[in-house]
Parts: C-alpha cells; structure tokens; sequence
C-alpha cells in the first residue's frame, strides 16, 4: 500500500477554503495538516479523521476504516474513514467533512488510533518490570 502524492496534492487544492492544508510524508502515504494538526491521510485512497459521533454517517454512506497487516494479521483503525467517493471532488462537501475532523480530540484515555493504552497497575511503576532475585 502507498499513498499518491498527487491526490494528496488534489485534496490539498479542494480543501484551500480551510487555510493552508500542509502535506506531510506518512508511514509510505501522506499526512495533511491544517495548524500543525492531522486530520486526513492518502494512503491507497483519501482518509478523514473521525469520531465515534461521525463514525456511523460514514458507514451509512459506504466509507471503511483504515486496515493495515501487522505481524500476520490485519488491523481496523477505526479513527480514520475512507472519504465518500463523491466527496473527493465537492469542495463544499470535502471541506464540511474536514472541518468536522479538525474538531475531533481523541479522549484522554484512549491512544489517536482507538486502542487503549497500556497503564500499569496501581502501585507499580511504568517501565520495564524489575528483575526477581536474590541480591
């Protein structure tokens, strides 16, 4: 999977009513940012950040969330849709969604990709665990 430049480039014009839109390289794809923050990647298509609240409008309208394969299984990042094919070429449409991802905050306990983060249990420190023994 890698991501085209130049529709990272085309989201980039179509969304110039925000501001500047910055295009960044991204894990073999392309970040966009507006202000310093990301809220849309093109990987083998054009991604929208989005919230639990957004999430259901995007799967009604036919959009999937970004996968990857990693250590022999697939991962769903569930933070990340793929943009209504329609969208891509609406200017007005593009940068309504846009606007909406730029607005989503992760929740603090929860990482950007979904996942929970990995907290240590109360009273034992962060880190690598200690070894056992005899001193």
């Amino acid at each position: 999977m890698s991501g085209s430049r130049s529709l990272a480039e085309h989201a980039a014009d179509q969304l110039a009513p925000l501001g500047e839109v910055t295009i960044h390289r991204y894990f073999g794809g392309w970040a966009l940012r507006r202000r310093g923050i990301q809220f849309a990647m093109v990987m083998d298509t054009l991604y929208l950040r989005v919230d639990g609240a957004a999430r259901p409008s995007y799967e009604n309208a036919g959009s999937t969330p970004f996968t990857y394969r990693a250590a022999g299984r697939e991962v769903v990042v569930h933070t990340y849709y793929t943009v209504p094919a329609e969208a891509i070429d609406d200017q007005a449409e593009l940068c309504a969604l846009a606007r909406a991802a730029l607005t989503y905050q992760p929740t603090p306990n929860r990482r950007a990709n979904g996942a929970s983060p990995t907290i240590p249990p109360p009273g034992r420190p962060s880190g690598p665990p200690r070894p056992t023994g005899h001193r």
